[in-house]
């Protein structure tokens, strides 16, 4: 029984006589039927051939949909002057790179100078009236003023810090925080009319609309900054899509030129465009390498169902030999054709159900290569050096 195991191996690759000088590049059976291929490195990098093991993994059921990058309008800014005024500096070019507070501009401002010189004339005021209500209210304790004279004073102190209250509040819708309010009172004349725009957030600037010495109105956008760390993908979705297409689906984005990011529908519009005749998937993708720019169209491809597979192997290593399908798995160098079943598949992989063990090495990209060679007998003689 062991001699016929033997000589039922001798047509395999595996065997000793797969591996015999003898047999050169060419074939693992003496009888020319052509059921093996051997290639050195050398020739499995001159024909393309590349290995890799067997294992499980994940078989998604996939649609590609056309799709469009655009701004993450969360992380988005128009920035637009509080104050009209003239232009004293610019500080942001187009396309920099700015923090959040960067100062991008300073402006000249009569108004702003006038809501800071109403704002110290109320601090005065206020200062003033509460004195004169103190001192009344003292007076009118130990009986030596006037009832009238104490409510009278008690009245101004009131509308003093009215007073104020609008002035602090007409300053913080012009840009000015709580905590800058102290420095106004310590501003020189020149100062009171310095407005100094700052960026709202951390991105790149985008469009920049200014010019040393213009005057400038509370109408007109100055910057347009944008974070893009990250961006929208927004996918155009068919109305026959909708019942399968849901929010949290994983998706890969594709560009024509190979770049690949991955991300989950985070929403997807309600309603079907009349225009376009299609509802909008939106994909959130990470974008720190600045690889996907806004205006970029791109391919998405959706996972639209997904398991898990106990043995895959790419589509294209299966090819059909003697009228069976089989994969090339290769031992030492030496590619032999192994029939499988196959199972679910999609674009890229297919499910083999049996003929392969877990680990088992195979040809995953050029298989049409030893397939070819397994029909010429000539192989290994034009191969064999």
């Amino acid at each position: 029984a062991e001699g016929d195991g033997h000589d039922h191996d001798a047509k395999k690759p595996g065997s000793s006589d797969g591996h015999g000088a003898g047999d050169g590049h060419a074939h693992g059976s003496e009888e020319g039927h052509g059921d093996s291929v051997k290639l050195t490195t050398a020739q499995m990098n001159e024909f393309g051939v590349k290995t890799q093991a067997v294992g499980s993994g994940r078989l998604a059921v996939t649609i590609t949909r056309p799709a469009e990058v655009s701004f993450n309008l969360d992380q988005y800014a128009h920035v637009v002057p509080r104050v009209a005024g003239i232009v004293r500096s610019v500080n942001a070019a187009q396309g920099q790179i700015v923090q959040k507070d960067q100062v991008l501009a300073v402006l000249e401002s009569r108004e702003l100078a006038d809501a800071k010189a109403a704002y110290l004339a109320g601090r005065e005021r206020l200062a003033l009236a509460k004195d004169t209500f103190e001192r009344e209210k003292s007076l009118q304790e130990k009986n030596i003023t006037s009832e009238k004279a104490f409510f009278a004073a008690r009245s101004d102190f009131a509308e003093a810090r009215i007073s104020v209250r609008l002035a602090e509040q007409k300053l913080h819708a012009l840009g000015i925080d709580k905590g800058r309010l102290l420095e106004i009172e310590k501003e020189t004349g020149s100062e009171l009319t310095v407005y100094t725009m700052r960026a709202p957030l951390s991105g790149v600037v985008v469009n920049r609309h200014l010019v040393l010495g213009e005057s400038v109105a509370t109408d007109r956008e100055a910057f347009l900054i944008a974070d893009v760390s990250n961006v929208w993908v927004d996918i155009s979705i068919y109305p026959s899509d909708l019942p399968k297409v849901v929010a949290g689906l994983h998706v890969e984005i594709r560009t024509e030129t190979g770049i690949i990011a991955n991300g989950k529908i985070a929403h997807i519009t309600p309603n079907v465009s009349e225009q376009t005749r299609t509802a909008k998937a939106r994909v959130v993708i990470e974008n720190t390498t600045g690889k996907f720019s806004p205006g970029m169209f791109v391919n998405a491809v959706i996972d639209i169902s997904a398991e898990d597979v106990a043995l895959r192997v790419p589509k294209s290593a299966l090819q059909t030999h003697e009228g069976k399908e089989v994969v090339f798995v290769s031992e030492h160098g030496v590619f032999e054709p192994r029939p499988v079943k196959r199972g679910r598949q999609n674009g890229q992989f297919v499910e083999v159900v049996d003929g392969l063990k877990p680990g088992e090495l195979i040809v995953a990209e050029g298989a049409f290569v030893i397939k070819s060679q397994l029909s010429k007998e000539s192989f290994g003689d034009g191969h064999n050096h």
